[in-house]
C-alpha cells in the first residue's frame, strides 16, 4: 500500500483531469462519473466526521471506475487508495467484473484463466488473514484476563514467563505457602552457584546467607574505615599506622567469619519472612545484599508482599559495589597520605625550626661549617617527603597545584643556598643565568621541587671540575627552566626508555608496562615529570643527553598571573609597616596561643617567636585550647590576638576546635585570628580550614619568612 500525505488532492486532480477530457470528447458517462467523484472527494475533505461503511464502498468503487477509463494513470491511483475496510472481497469482485465487461471482446482463454486464478487466490488470502487477526485478538484478551484475575501457573503461562525474561531483574513469584509459582531465567542464573537440589532451596539459602551477612553488619566496618582518624583515643607517633594494621586484620577476620560459616540446615522460609516483617524489610526501601564467592558478584534482594503471595526481585549490583569500594579506597588512601604527611613532617618541623633559630645565635664560622649544611639537608629531606606525597596523590588522581605569587629572585636565592656550597666543595662550577626579575603566579614549592630533583642528579653524576648551569628564559607568560651539566650522560638506548617512561601518564601500576620504572628513572624524576605536566598546558619534562658528554633537562612554567591585577605581594623586600594599636591593653596576658599535641613543636615555635620578641601560651589539645580561651575571657574580658592551630590532635581536632572558639567569641562580641599550622596542607584540608573559620595557612615545617609575613599581617 502506498500512502501519500495528500491522497485527497491527488484523487481530486485525477477526477478533474478526466472531467476535462470527457468534456472535449462529449463522453456523457465519463462526465457523470468524474463529477460524482469530485463531489465525494470534496465531501470527504470538508467533512471530518467518521464515514459510514457504505459510503466508503461507494467512494472506492467510483474511483476504481475512473481508473478503468484511464489506463496510463489508473494503476497509480489504485495504489494510493486506502483499502482499510472489512469486506475487501466486494471491491475485488467489482473490479474483476467491471474489467471483464470492458475487455470481453478482447480477452483470450489464457486471460480468463488468469482472472479466475486471481479471484480465487485473493479470496483465500483474505480469509486466512481475517482468521489470524481474530485469533490474535482472542489471545490478547485471554492474557489480560489471566494476568488480572490471578497469578498464572507455570504450566499455562509460558507467554507471561517469556515476558519476565526480558526484565533485567531476577523475578520470582511465591504463593501463600511459600512455594515458587513462577520465576524467570535470571533468577535461575543468579542462584545457579548455590549447591542445592532445587531452585526453591537455592533461593532460600541465598536469602538466608544475605540475612546472616546483614546481621554481621559489614557497614560498621566501612564506617570504621572512614572515621578511624576521628577517634577520641590518644595518638601516638605511630598510632595511625598501627590502627590501619589493626583495621585490616579486623576486616579480614569479620569477612572470614561471615562467609565461611557453615549452615547445618535450611531455616523454614516462613521464619525468614517473619524476621523481615519484624524488622520492617518487606515493602520498604531496605534490601539485603548477597555476595557470591564463586563468581565474585553482588546481588540486591528485595521482598514484596502481594495479594496472592510474595514477589522477590534479585538485581545484580556488582558495578555499584565496585564504585563504592573505589570511593572507600580513595578516602582510605587520602587519610593514609594525611597521616604519612603528618608523621614525617612533625620531627622535621621541630629540628628545622630549632636549627634556624640556632643559626641566628652562633658564630659565622660554626654556622657555615655545621649549621647551614644541617639546615639544607633537612630542607632537602622535606622535598623528598613531598615527592612521596605527590606520588601518592598522583596515584589516587588528587594532585592539585597551590599557586602563589612569588618573586623569581627568591627562587634563585633558594637554589643558590641549596647547591652553591655543595658544588664548591666538589669543585663544580655552578652557573645561574636568569632573565629579568619578575613576579610569577605559580606553584613555588613544586617548581623548587623539580629543580632540586634535577640539580641533585647533576651534582651526583658530574665529576670534579665539571659545569652545572641553571638557565631561565622568558617568552611572554612562559618561563623555560633548563638544567645543563657536563656529567657522564645517558646512552641512546637508555635515554629512549627514560623518555618513554616519563611520557607515560598512566596512573595504574598494572597497566604501565614491564619496563616501568624505578630502576631507570627513580621516584623523584617520575614525580617531577608528572608535576611538569601540571605547570603548563601540554607541558613535559624534556631530557636530551649524549653519553660521556652532557645532559640537558628542561621544562616550562606558565605564569598564571593576570597582568590587569595590582600586585601586592608581602615579600621580604616589601613588607608593610607594622600596624600600631593605640588601644590600651586591659591586661598583661600573652597575645599568642599555640595549640599542638607535640611538646617539641611548642619548644621550636616558642623559640622562633622569641626572635620577634613575642611570648605565647601553650595548649596541648583542642579542649584545653577552648578552656583557655574561655578562662581568659572570664578573667580579663579579652582574648588572644593570634592562635596557631594544629589539625591532628587527640579528642577534638583543629577544625572543630576552631568552630567552637569562633562561636564562643561571636556570642561575646569578640574576634581572633586563627591560623592553620599543620602538615595537612593538601587543598582539601585547606578548604576545610577556611570553612571552619581559619584566616590563613602556615604549613609545617615552619619557614621563618612565611611566619614573618603572617605576624606583620595579623599581629603587629
Amino acid at each position: 500500500m502506498i500512502f501519500y500525505k495528500s491522497k485527497g488532492g491527488i484523487h481530486l486532480t485525477f477526477a478533474l483531469k478526466l472531467l476535462v477530457t470527457a468534456s472535449f470528447s462529449n463522453d456523457i458517462y465519463l462526465i457523470v462519473i468524474s463529477s460524482v467523484n469530485i463531489f465525494t472527494i470534496l465531501m470527504k475533505m470538508t467533512i471530518h466526521k467518521k464515514q459510514t461503511l457504505i459510503w466508503k464502498y461507494i467512494r472506492i468503487i467510483l474511483l476504481l471506475e475512473l481508473c478503468l477509463n484511464d489506463q496510463p494513470f489508473g494503476p497509480v491511483i489504485i495504489a494510493s487508495i486506502n483499502y482499510n475496510i472489512k469486506y475487501k472481497i466486494v471491491i475485488l469482485s467489482f473490479y474483476i467484473l467491471r474489467a471483464s465487461l470492458i475487455f470481453f471482446n478482447t480477452f483470450k482463454i489464457i486471460d480468463w484463466v488468469y482472472v479466475g486464478i486471481l479471484f480465487i487466490s485473493f479470496n483465500v488470502y483474505f480469509y486466512l488473514h481475517d482468521i489470524k487477526q481474530s485469533d490474535s485478538k482472542v489471545n490478547c484478551q485471554s492474557q489480560r484476563k489471566l494476568t488480572q484475575s490471578e497469578i498464572p501457573s507455570q504450566n499455562d503461562s509460558n507467554d507471561v514467563i517469556d515476558f519476565f525474561n526480558y526484565i533485567p531483574l531476577g523475578i520470582c513469584l511465591l504463593d501463600k505457602n511459600y512455594k515458587i509459582v513462577n520465576s524467570n531465567n535470571k533468577t535461575k542464573k543468579y542462584c545457579s552457584n548455590i549447591e542445592e537440589n532445587s531452585l526453591q532451596q537455592q533461593l532460600f539459602v541465598m536469602i538466608h546467607k544475605a540475612w546472616i551477612e546483614q546481621q554481621q553488619n559489614p557497614s560498621a566496618l566501612r564506617f570504621e574505615k572512614r572515621s578511624m582518624f576521628n577517634s577520641s583515643e590518644d595518638y601516638g607517633s605511630d598510632f595511625q599506622l598501627r590502627r590501619m594494621k589493626s583495621f585490616s586484620q579486623t576486616r579480614k577476620k569479620a569477612i572470614s567469619l561471615t562467609f565461611h560459616k557453615q549452615f547445618n540446615h535450611i531455616i523454614d522460609f516462613a521464619q525468614i519472612i517473619n524476621k523481615f516483617k519484624n524488622s520492617g524489610m518487606i515493602n520498604n526501601f531496605n534490601s539485603l545484599k548477597y555476595r557470591d564467592q564463586t563468581s565474585q558478584k553482588t546481588y540486591e534482594i528485595k521482598i514484596y508482599e502481594i495479594s496472592k503471595g510474595y514477589l522477590i526481585t534479585i538485581r545484580n549490583i556488582t558495578k555499584n559495589e565496585k564504585q563504592i569500594d573505589m570511593k572507600d579506597r580513595y578516602h582510605f588512601q587520602q587519610m593514609l597520605i594525611n597521616s604519612f604527611s603528618h608523621e614525617l613532617r612533625t620531627p622535621l618541623n621541630c629540628s628545622l625550626a630549632l636549627l634556624q633559630t640556632l643559626e641566628q645565635e652562633v658564630k659565622s664560622d660554626l654556622n657555615d661549617t655545621y649549621l647551614k649544611p644541617a639546615i639544607i639537608s633537612n630542607k632537602k629531606l622535606l622535598h623528598q617527603i613531598n615527592d612521596i606525597l605527590d606520588f601518592a596523590n598522583f596515584e589516587v588522581q588528587t594532585f592539585q597545584l597551590r599557586p602563589t605569587i612569588f618573586k623569581l629572585s627568591n627562587l634563585i636565592q633558594t637554589i643558590e643556598d641549596y647547591f652553591q656550597a655543595e658544588c664548591k666543595q666538589k669543585k663544580i662550577e655552578f652557573i645561574i643565568q636568569v632573565c629579568d626579575d619578575a613576579f610569577i603566579r605559580s606553584d613555588f614549592d613544586r617548581i623548587l621541587q623539580i629543580l632540586v630533583n634535577l640539580l641533585n642528579n647533576s651534582v651526583k653524576f658530574t665529576k670534579q671540575k665539571g659545569i652545572i648551569k641553571l638557565n631561565i628564559q622568558r617568552v611572554g607568560s612562559l618561563y623555560q627552566f633548563e638544567v645543563y651539566d657536563t656529567g657522564c650522560g645517558i646512552s641512546t638506548e637508555k635515554l629512549f626508555l627514560i623518555n618513554k617512561i616519563l611520557q607515560n601518564s598512566e596512573v595504574d601500576l598494572a597497566r604501565r608496562g614491564e619496563e616501568d620504572y624505578l630502576q631507570y628513572v627513580g621516584l623523584g624524576l617520575k614525580v617531577s615529570s608528572q608535576i611538569a605536566r601540571q605547570l603548563c598546558d601540554n607541558g613535559e619534562l624534556f631530557i636530551t643527553s649524549q653519553l660521556n658528554q652532557f645532559t640537558n633537562n628542561r621544562f616550562i612554567v606558565k605564569d598564571l598571573q593576570s597582568y590587569d591585577e595590582t600586585l601586592t605581594i608581602p615579600t621580604d623586600e616589601c613588607i608593610q609597616e607594622p600596624y600600631k594599636s593605640y588601644v590600651k591593653k586591659k591586661c598583661n596576658c600573652q597575645n599568642v596561643l599555640i595549640v599542638d599535641d607535640i611538646p617539641f613543636n611548642h619548644l621550636a615555635f616558642i623559640t622562633v617567636l622569641k626572635y620577634f620578641n613575642i611570648k605565647s601560651d601553650s595548649a596541648y589539645d583542642g579542649q584545653m585550647a577552648i578552656d583557655m580561651v574561655k578562662s581568659r575571657y572570664q578573667k580579663c574580658q579579652c582574648t588572644y590576638k593570634l592562635i596557631f592551630m594544629d589539625i591532628d590532635m587527640p579528642g577534638i581536632d583543629g577544625y572543630q576546635t576552631t568552630k567552637l572558639i569562633q562561636q564562643f567569641l561571636e556570642q561575646n562580641n569578640m574576634n581572633t585570628v586563627i591560623i592553620m599550622c599543620s602538615a595537612f596542607d593538601s587543598k582539601e584540608n585547606i578548604d576545610i580550614a577556611y570553612k571552619s573559620g581559619m584566616k590563613d595557612i602556615l604549613p609545617k615545617p615552619i619557614q621563618t619568612n612565611r611566619l614573618k609575613k603572617i605576624l606583620y599581617k595579623y599581629y603587629f
